[in-house]
């Protein structure tokens, strides 16, 4: 029989009867963060995933804090991180998560909500509830509600399935309040030891419709969310091996799988003019440890083979939402942005044709100042750009560009890249989307 705790008083009752014993099974009912350790102050970088709604687990172990809430250590049982322990918080006031005295209560009720599933399959279907927007909200009460009808006493199972519906709106409309008063950058929750994962930053792509408005010149995006939040390693060489349509695919040092592409325009034509043999602009798009903090790209305009007169940029936009990736497609080669949104090349010369990135003019032709690349972003997401001659741009230049569709601020570099040494590893300081809306608003005066 499934255990419910609406107050702390029922949770200190169930403590004392069963203890959160190790048989006992949770089930998520939101968006958590599992972490390793059980320290949930949010300045503490100890999240390994972020657990989706619906995902079960066996309490391992307890821990109680001073604000009466409750850490609880779990085998994950269901869903890609099955196997995997880690840390989640329970509050008493809003736990955020259902729990079984046992596997066997945890199954009987999976076995109801899949009849419930069944019976709303072809009137219903499931959305992430902290999330359904306005629009939606009230969509999903037209859809609804006329089904909710007195029925026939032979009919109980549709009867309990059609008002979980009715609840499930109820729920939106009390979740979308509680985003409206908890979700912001400074609310009463700034300081907590759980940040519960209202961002988009912190939730797998994988358990998210995602819909582009694409422009008509744009292609489909390809999304692969990225698998982890935060960077965890340091300068690593890397490999690289040339596939078909000359784009290089380059692996870490340690890693299985690439973690940048890059290919090069070398000319004759509008961008690249003739003239050096080691004249040319190449594209990189990097997706380190494929995770979100250090997802960027850069274009080295080489106008001779003198390293000192390369110009370098490096971009990045946001919200992150996927790792970048390339396809070719006939006589085009499209890449798929952190954004979502889409670039075009042509696939022979590697010059830009389409999409959100334009080359506003050709490369120039060198020298001993900085002439960085004329690109531009046409983007509906938020570009941070820093340039450099010569050099890494993310430890040389003293300011980076911020820009959104017209809007734009300039920052100290060092802000977005503390760590300005030569053995850096150059990672973005706001691996979490959520902090860095927040740091613009307070710099630019506008966000994500």
């Amino acid at each position: 029989m499934k255990v419910a705790f609406k107050n702390g008083i029922a949770l200190i009752v169930f403590l004392l009867s069963l203890g959160f014993a190790k048989d006992g099974i949770i089930e998520l009912e939101g968006y958590l963060n599992g972490r390793s350790s059980a320290n949930f102050l949010k300045q503490t970088k100890n999240v390994k995933f972020v657990l989706p709604p619906g995902t079960q687990a066996k309490i391992q172990d307890t821990k109680k804090f001073n604000s009466g809430n409750y850490g609880l250590k779990v085998e994950v049982t269901s869903g890609p991180r099955k196997g995997e322990s880690v840390w989640v918080y329970y509050r008493t006031s809003d736990p955020g998560m259902k729990i079984f005295e046992n596997a066997e209560a945890a199954k009987k009720e999976q076995e109801i909500k899949d009849v419930e599933k069944a019976s709303l399959a072809q009137t219903t279907r499931e959305h992430e509830v902290i999330r359904e927007p306005a629009a939606v909200q009230k969509k999903a009460e037209k859809v609804l509600k006329p089904q909710l009808k007195p029925l026939s006493k032979a009919e109980p199972e549709k009867k309990l399935a059609l008002e979980d519906a009715e609840e499930t709106v109820h729920r939106v409309n009390e979740a979308n309040i509680a985003v409206q008063k908890h979700g912001k950058p400074g609310g009463p929750c700034a300081e907590c030891e759980l940040e519960k994962t209202y961002a988009t930053d912190s939730v797998p792509q994988e358990e998210k419709i995602t819909v582009f408005s694409a422009k008509p010149s744009q292609d489909a995006p390809l999304i692969i969310p990225p698998l982890r939040t935060q960077n965890p390693y340091g300068i690593r060489p890397t490999s690289c091996r040339t596939s078909s349509g000359d784009i290089d695919y380059c692996t870490f040092e340690g890693d299985s799988q690439p973690g940048k592409f890059k290919f090069r325009n070398r000319g004759p034509n509008k961008i690249v003019s003739a003239g050096d043999s080691a004249r040319s602009r190449e594209w990189e798009f990097k997706f380190e440890g494929n995770a979100r903090q250090d997802l960027g790209f850069s274009i080295s305009d080489m106008p001779n083979g003198t390293i000192s007169q390369t110009q370098e940029s490096y971009f990045m936009v946001f919200p992150r939402k996927t790792v970048p990736t390339v396809r070719t497609i006939g006589d085009r080669q499209i890449v798929t942005l952190p954004t979502g949104e889409t670039v075009t090349f042509d696939a022979k010369s590697k010059q830009v044709i389409g999409g959100v990135m334009s080359e506003d003019g050709a490369l120039t032709s060198g020298g001993k100042t900085l002439q960085p690349a004329k690109v531009a972003y046409h983007g509906n997401g938020v570009l941070v750009r820093v340039d450099a001659r010569g050099d890494e741009p993310r430890l040389k230049a003293d300011t980076a560009t911020i820009t959104k569709q017209g809007k734009t601020c300039k920052v100290p570099a060092k802000k977005l890249w503390p760590d300005r040494s030569e053995r850096s590893s150059v990672h973005f300081k706001y691996f979490s989307d959520s902090d860095f809306d927040s740091f613009l608003k307070s710099a630019c005066g506008f966000g994500l």
